[in-house]
């Protein structure tokens, strides 16, 4: 016999059936949607309009240390976000070659100092301009020192290079008649230089590790009113000497004329 369950009309709903009504959604309120639908979107695609039309490339110069003075390299890295539509390179105006290792990477052999300009255009039309000085590889020969004097027919002077540094096998001297010899003595340390010098006078030849040389020509004279040193037509690249208190009588009576040139 099948049994028939009728269900009673006074009868509370039972606990599951009360739970399942309390979860009701609730409806969503209007400025969720607005924010949702049309603020984000709205910020979404004006901020990406505006970083495509304002965005610049980027460019990175990094210079290489040089190991002899006389090359170097630099470095170059130009990001994007958009392709870039010109490009170039230039070095006191001239043109400098790049090559390329990657897609935005460039490296180029310097060989002078100056400054390295490189200029990148994307299609939107922004532009960037980087520029970086190089002054690392020496370009300048020796210099001599102030301190330079004569006594007892021995000229004694000083030979600086602030770079590359003095190349001390190639000093010598060369007399009136053309004879070359090397110097008297040497402090490697100062940097001081000793030859016997003659009434014709001397031309001292000298060249940085760089491979820069120089010569500076000394002449000696007497002075009859021993008045001391007078420059003769000193170029403005060469060193006036002076006169010093430490030199006796017979000293300062020599003339020191020195014309320095860079051959």
């Amino acid at each position: 016999m099948e049994r028939i369950y009728e269900r009673d009309p006074y009868a509370k709903p039972s606990g599951r059936q009360q739970h399942s009504r309390g979860r009701q959604p609730k409806p969503r309120s209007e400025w969720m949607d607005v924010l949702l639908f049309y603020v984000l979107p709205f910020i979404a695609v004006n901020g990406l309009l505006f970083l495509l039309v304002a965005a610049r490339p980027h460019i990175s110069i990094q210079l290489i240390d040089t190991k002899d003075y006389k090359t170097a390299k630099a470095s170059i890295t130009v990001t994007s976000i958009l392709p870039i539509k010109e490009f170039s390179s230039t070095q006191e105006g001239s043109p400098l070659d790049l090559l390329k290792e990657k897609s935005n990477h460039y490296t180029a052999d310097i060989s002078k100092n100056g400054v390295i300009e490189i200029y990148a255009k994307s299609i939107n039309g922004m532009t960037t301009v980087q520029h970086e000085h190089v002054n690392i590889l020496d370009d300048v020969a020796p210099a001599v020192n102030d301190q330079y004097f004569i006594k007892d027919g021995i000229l004694t002077l000083t030979l600086e290079d602030s770079q590359s540094g003095l190349d001390y096998q190639s000093v010598c001297a060369t007399n009136s008649e053309g004879v070359s010899f090397p110097p008297a003595s040497i402090n490697r340390q100062t940097g001081t230089f000793t030859f016997e010098i003659g009434t014709g006078g001397l031309v001292i030849h000298a060249s940085d590790l760089a491979g820069n040389a120089m010569q500076a020509t000394f002449n000696t004279h007497t002075e009859d009113s021993g008045s001391g040193y007078e420059p003769n037509n000193i170029p403005s690249e060469s060193h006036a000497p002076a006169p010093s208190s430490s030199l006796s009588e017979q000293d300062t009576q020599a003339g020191i004329y020195i014309d320095t040139t860079t051959p």
